[in-house]
């Protein structure tokens, strides 16, 4: 066995999937024809599986490089958000790719194209980056008003942030002239996946890591966008329910007792928290995963189920980090809208 952070050979089969999947480009700036190499995110160069394995140019991989503090440009949980968006893009650029969709009828043959977003403000001293999808099919009216939704909620974020780090400017510049001396400005990007993608239903899920200058620690922040694709409509959590039925009871027992057990699991002390547990409970847990409407607004749908998202601070410490809770699409049918039912298709 190789013992750890000693370099031993990438399999030929994995290095040539990993290039293949990212169309053999950096996944972080995306500029094709520039020399890569594959970065083991994890920093051990031991562990040589796919899924510990990103390609990044000498540039970008020299980011990850930087440590000290909040120096640390490029981190791990950041490679893996560039990865997976990227290898995402690439693959539903291919499945879209002339020949490949031919036997799909004009209105069947969907696809989703990828944008970009990149600002930078050195009198301000801040950045921004987004990366989002819109839709593409013949049906441009339904298309235009889903993309106009997903393009409004990424310009918001925009703007707001740019509104804000233009308004700590005078801030920022006394922090520089004095005896502060800040390693990372103000930074905002904004990450997307793919929950779930069907000629009926588009689930999204964002995101959004941010850092202001000065700041004790960066923090993350999740939100979904899910949509019926044709007629085009966004569906909000009310949506996916029978409005009379006890959904939210439904949902919170599920998400408490699947949260505890996670948390048992990140304690540093599982035996002890499990006792605790059993004894009094959990009140952050009980408070943030109770059955409220605004509890589960941050919800993915995907092929199964769906996916409720607690970022920090929502039912944990921020040590503890996010939380994500799966519930089966069996488990939701009795309280689930039957429109939605359909939609969804769930075996």
């Amino acid at each position: 066995m190789p013992k750890e952070n000693q370099r031993v050979e990438i399999p030929n089969e994995v290095s040539a999937l990993v290039l293949f999947q990212s169309d053999r480009t950096c996944c972080v700036c995306r500029e094709r024809g520039k020399p890569v190499q594959l970065h083991h995110i994890d920093g051990n160069p031991a562990n040589s599986i796919r899924e510990n394995l990103a390609v990044l140019c000498f540039d970008c991989h020299h980011l990850t490089q930087i440590r000290g503090g909040f120096d640390r440009k490029l981190d791990a949980a950041q490679v893996k958000l560039y990865k997976e968006s990227w290898n995402e893009a690439v693959a539903v650029r291919r499945a879209a790719a002339p020949g490949q969709n031919e036997s799909a009828a004009p209105n069947q043959a969907q696809f989703l194209r990828y944008l970009q977003i990149r600002e930078e403000s050195d009198e301000h001293r801040y950045s921004f980056e987004a990366d989002f999808p819109l839709v593409g099919s013949a049906n441009h009216g339904a298309d235009r008003e889903t993309n106009l939704l997903i393009e409004s909620f990424v310009s918001r974020k925009h703007q707001r942030y740019r509104a804000d780090a233009i308004a700590r400017s005078a801030e920022k510049a006394e922090q520089a002239c004095g005896s502060f001396s800040a390693t990372a400005w103000d930074s905002l990007g904004i990450f997307y996946k793919v929950s779930l993608f069907t000629p009926k239903l588009l689930s999204l899920e964002f995101q959004l890591s941010s850092y202001f200058a000065g700041a004790v620690h960066p923090n993350t922040h999740t939100a979904t966008m899910n949509f019926a694709l044709c007629p085009a409509r966004q569906l909000e959590i009310y949506d996916f329910f029978h409005p009379g039925s006890d959904y939210l009871e439904v949902l919170s027992k599920a998400c408490i007792e699947d949260l505890l057990k996670q948390q048992i699991q990140r304690w540093h002390d599982p035996a002890a928290r499990a006792e605790e547990i059993k004894t009094h409970g959990d009140n952050w847990v009980n408070h943030g995963a109770g059955p409220r409407v605004e509890n589960f607004e941050c919800i993915s749908l995907t092929a199964y189920g769906v996916v409720i998202h607690f970022d920090p601070y929502r039912v944990g410490s921020y040590g503890e980090g996010k939380y994500e809770v799966f519930i089966s699409g069996r488990s939701l049918r009795p309280v689930l809208n039957d429109e939605i039912a359909k939609l969804l298709d769930w075996r």
